[in-house]
């Protein structure tokens, strides 16, 4: 039963980065709830991979989204590992990762896997769609509309 415990008390630190951290944009929780130890291992190019890195690209995200919300679609959860399938939306006001403002708002789902030790996250790991992201934004043209082959004649 112990085990059961211990996977309930990961999923509830998570819970809490979402609501408290990514919904509530309170990043002394950040430093409470990330390890020293901690590790991006989905740090993008130019972003250090360690607890300070993860707080900072946060921090320009939320500036950048100041009315994002994130939303827990599903949680999976085993031995010290915590999967989130989220749904983000907000508006894009600010610039972020060399994009400038478009003042589009964007709704994106995405998968998070976090490692949780001792209350603490040591390790995440994303996923998501960043053609979608981009298409959204209006940085990329949406796919569907552009032209596949030239036409029979």
């Amino acid at each position: 039963m112990e085990d059961r415990d211990q996977i309930e008390r990961n999923k509830a630190v998570i819970r809490r980065f979402v609501e408290e951290v990514q919904n509530g944009k309170d990043f002394h929780v950040y430093d409470e709830l990330n390890d020293p130890e901690f590790v991006n291992l989905s740090s993008p190019p130019g972003v250090p991979a360690d607890r300070e890195g993860g707080k900072v690209f946060l921090q320009a995200f939320a500036e950048a989204y100041p009315d994002a919300t994130f939303t827990i679609d599903d949680m999976i959860a085993e031995g010290d590992q915590v999967v989130t399938k989220k749904t983000m939306s907000g508006t894009n006001t600010g610039d972020f990762a060399g994009v400038p403002a478009t003042g589009r708002r964007v709704t994106l789902q995405y998968l998070d896997i976090m490692r949780v030790r001792d209350g603490r996250i040591v390790q995440h790991w994303n996923i998501l769609d960043q053609l979608s992201w981009l298409t959204q934004l209006g940085v990329l043209p949406d796919p569907s509309s552009v032209p596949t082959g030239t036409p029979a004649g």
